[in-house]
């Protein structure tokens, strides 16, 4: 009857299912913890196995654990006013509340005697570390909020789980029926349990609240359209359960700034054990704070990503240890849930999305590959973490990038880019020098990692100078400028405008050579005028490099590369102007 794979079919292609791997892992990796004192080594994996997920145990179970397992609660139910629980363990929601707003209040008093003294106050600092709030939290927020409507049914499966406690080993039999096969007869089990077990006051089915399966709520929600259901549907109570449980292992719900938008984001698994992901998770729970809306869905994949670099890097596991596979090989992304206030009294689930993990990562063979991937990640989190979401070129701009997270195709990167070279020259011009520039080197190992044949356009030595001098007429005069050296005019617009001549291979190269001569002509102007001449010439050959690389490559290709690399920063040529 036990086995030593078990089956978590993905029944509703949501968040929902994954949920519920998670729980059913948590279940199985704590009767293997009770059994046989888990040695060193001995790991509980999740796998995506496309239409199922597989939980995959270091050993075989065996009749006689699951007989002697003892009762294990795994999660807790929450009280709030409206759920007043007497159980002693209950996180209480109010009390929750009143320490995060102790943690305001003594951060406002840091910040003012901070002000005053030109020094923080130590007891103070220690005062608000012990306050600070805990993913969990935000969690135990995020399902206690009332007008999320999933309270009840919480707190229900679990005090049910509790109940039945008498009960416990047929509860764990079933668990292992539900999940024996991908197409366990789910009705069949729920009947089974219900004849094996007095239920006076239990329940065989709960409502599917729509923060546990977001397509079950009210309205269209069934698989056949044969009917509109207005009633909310409902899922055998241990199925649900298992949800719940998973809920707290792999969703991160956030708020979106200036609105009341809610999130919600889920670890989609590929290959990773329950230890290792239980491990990056805490972290990134930790580091993911509310932002506004496209811009926290970014922040939430390369902070992830950033994370398992980070954790590979300890070596605190032997399977993220990359051994030649990237970070999109371990974890998908992220299922992301949008939850709106269309009435005073409840929210709604409006927008199932998906965001991927960044898959320009390529193969990760060694540490210094590690290091090199989450200097590229910091960076991006940089930039991005510096546009204005509620400016409508700084939406458009998150929107592109967020299109090229989830496509991983560099002609979305390139259309942020060239965006980004307009953006950034109208924050210069306003001396926001907080707004970030990407770096030639960082932009080279994504470029590397998505296309390696890009190679020979980059080395190219053409490409190069030319960049440099793209460089040298925008962001580099821009920043001199504010510093009152202006020698050179700042070429305004001059990304757009290759970028709108790069369709057209002549046009574009035309545009190309009249932007040189100008180059050119500025510079022996300043030096017969001012007996100045701080950047180089472009030569007629590095025209010529440019005319092979568009016939190999296209002036679309070639022409996005060199805007991208024309407006970023190259750490060499700043100390040089400084």
């Amino acid at each position: 009857m036990f086995q030593k794979i078990y089956f978590m079919p993905k029944s509703t292609g949501t968040y929902a299912d994954t949920l519920a791997a998670y729980g059913l892992a948590t279940v199985l990796s704590e009767i293997i913890e009770q059994s046989t004192k888990r040695w060193s080594g001995q790991k509980v994996w999740i796998r995506d196995a496309g239409p199922y997920y597989l939980i995959e145990l270091p050993t075989e179970l065996r009749d006689e654990w699951i007989e002697k397992c003892d009762f294990f609660p795994l999660i807790k139910p929450i009280r709030t006013r409206g759920q007043p629980i007497k159980e002693k363990d209950a996180l209480d929601l109010d009390e929750g509340w009143e320490r995060f707003r102790a943690y305001q209040k003594t951060q406002e008093t840091l910040k003012k005697t901070a002000n005053r003294a030109a020094r923080e106050d130590t007891q103070l600092q220690a005062q608000l570390e012990d306050l600070k709030p805990t993913p969990e939290f935000w969690t135990m927020a995020f399902v206690g909020e009332r007008k999320m409507q999933a309270i009840q049914i919480y707190n229900a499966a679990i005090l049910q789980w509790h109940a039945t406690r008498k009960h416990f080993t047929e509860n764990l039999k079933t668990i292992l029926k539900l999940a024996a096969t991908p197409d366990a007869n789910v009705e069949a089990i729920a009947k089974e349990w219900a004849d094996a077990v007095p239920h006076d006051g239990l329940k065989i089915r709960f409502t599917a609240s729509q923060l546990f399966n977001p397509i079950q709520g009210k309205g269209q929600n069934r698989t056949k359209a044969d009917v509109l259901a207005m009633g909310n549907l409902d899922s055998f109570w241990l199925i649900e359960f298992l949800k719940a449980v998973g809920l707290w292992k792999c969703m991160v719900p956030r708020m979106v700034r200036n609105g009341d938008d809610r999130k919600a984001y889920v670890l989609a698994p590929i290959a990773l054990t329950l230890d290792a992901h239980d491990g990056v998770f805490k972290k990134f729970s930790e580091r993911l704070w509310n932002d506004t809306s496209v811009k926290m869905d970014i922040i939430a994949s390369l902070l992830y990503t950033q994370v398992l670099l980070e954790h590979s890097e300890a070596g605190q596991q032997d399977e993220l240890d990359f051994e030649g596979r990237g970070p999109e090989d371990v974890v998908a992304g992220l299922h992301v849930t949008t939850y709106k206030m269309l009435s005073r009294n409840a929210y709604t689930m409006m927008n199932l999305g998906f965001i991927s993990l960044p898959r320009w990562t390529g193969e990760v063979k060694t540490r210094q590959r590690v290091q090199e991937l989450k200097e590229v990640i910091e960076e991006h989190l940089g930039v991005i973490r510096n546009i204005d979401e509620e400016r409508s070129d700084g939406y458009n701009l998150l929107v592109r990038y967020r299109d090229f997270l989830s496509g991983q195709q560099l002609d979305a990167f390139f259309d942020f880019a060239v965006g980004y070279s307009q953006y950034l020259t109208h924050e210069l011009e306003q001396a926001h020098f907080w707004v970030k520039k990407f770096t030639t080197g960082n932009l080279r190992r994504l470029i590397m990692g998505t296309e390696p044949q890009l190679i020979e356009i980059l080395e190219n030595e053409g490409f190069r100078n030319i960049a440099y001098a793209l460089r040298h007429s925008t962001v580099i005069p821009q920043y001199l400028k504010q510093k009152g050296d202006a020698l050179y005019d700042v070429r305004y617009g001059l990304g757009m405008e290759l970028k709108r001549k790069a369709a057209y291979p002549k046009e574009f190269l035309a545009a190309l050579g009249s932007f040189v001569h100008e180059y050119n002509q500025e510079n022996a102007q300043k030096f017969e005028s001012k007996r100045q001449q701080r950047r180089k010439n472009i030569r007629t050959s590095d025209l010529d490099d440019i005319t092979r690389l568009v016939d190999k490559f296209g002036s679309e290709l070639v022409g996005n590369l060199l805007v991208a690399y024309g407006y970023a920063g190259d750490p060499r040529e700043e100390t040089e102007t400084q």
